[in-house]
């Protein structure tokens, strides 16, 4: 299972891209997954979230150790046992990312680049956003909007939260190397700081602000 992309971001997050070209049974393999895993596994009716649900854990073991296992809390935000990392997982057509890092809140999302996204532009961007859009570059320019709203998401934990009203992007040129964004609600009100990485027409942004 080759790691296509490694970075250390810091001294603490480590963030691991692989791209999953391994059958089902190929990656069964080379994972260990608990009963209650497995049980899982089976539950859905979809090869390719079947094959989700086992590459991410083949990764994280590679990277920790089969002992290591992902679970999530009742808001569906992902956990480790017997790590005390912090972890945050995105998938997107044969990739699979995981963010890792020890006292920090950490966010990634991982999108495919397509038309697609100019269709639905009003459903996630305001309309201060929408008006700050690159013309020359709006594809990516959008994507990266609607990658760093989906880390305030997992940076927020819970998604009953509005997208345009309550996640809200500051504006950045799409060649800015960061850019920030902001969860804006009665009873959480944070600001971070993303990063973002281009690479065989995806884009990947990721989010890591020390824990207080």
């Amino acid at each position: 299972m080759p790691i296509c992309k490694e970075i250390q971001i810091n001294d603490s997050c480590q963030l691991l891209i692989w791209n999953t070209t391994e059958s089902l049974d190929e990656l069964l393999e080379k994972v260990h997954l608990t009963s209650n895993e497995l049980a899982k596994l089976n539950s859905f009716g979809s090869q390719s979230r079947k094959i989700e649900f086992a590459s991410t854990r083949c990764l994280v073991q590679f990277c920790l150790g089969e002992h290591v296992q992902i679970q999530n809390n009742e808001h569906g935000k992902p956990y480790l046992i017997n790590s005390d990392l912090n972890i945050s997982i995105s998938h997107t057509k044969s990739y699979v990312g995981i963010l890792l890092g020890k006292e920090y809140n950490i966010a990634l999302d991982i999108e495919y680049l397509s038309d697609r996204v100019h269709r639905i532009a009003n459903r996630f961007l305001s309309k201060k956003e929408i008006q700050c859009i690159d013309d020359k570059n709006k594809t990516i320019h959008l994507y990266q909007h609607w990658c760093a709203k989906e880390c305030l998401i997992k940076m927020y934990g819970k998604k009953d939260v509005h997208l345009t009203k309550e996640l809200k992007i500051n504006t950045f040129s799409s060649s800015d190397s960061s850019f920030t964004g902001e969860v804006c609600r009665s009873d959480f009100s944070e600001t971070y700081a993303f990063k973002y990485l281009l690479f065989d027409n995806h884009l990947l942004v990721y989010a890591c602000k020390k824990s207080q």
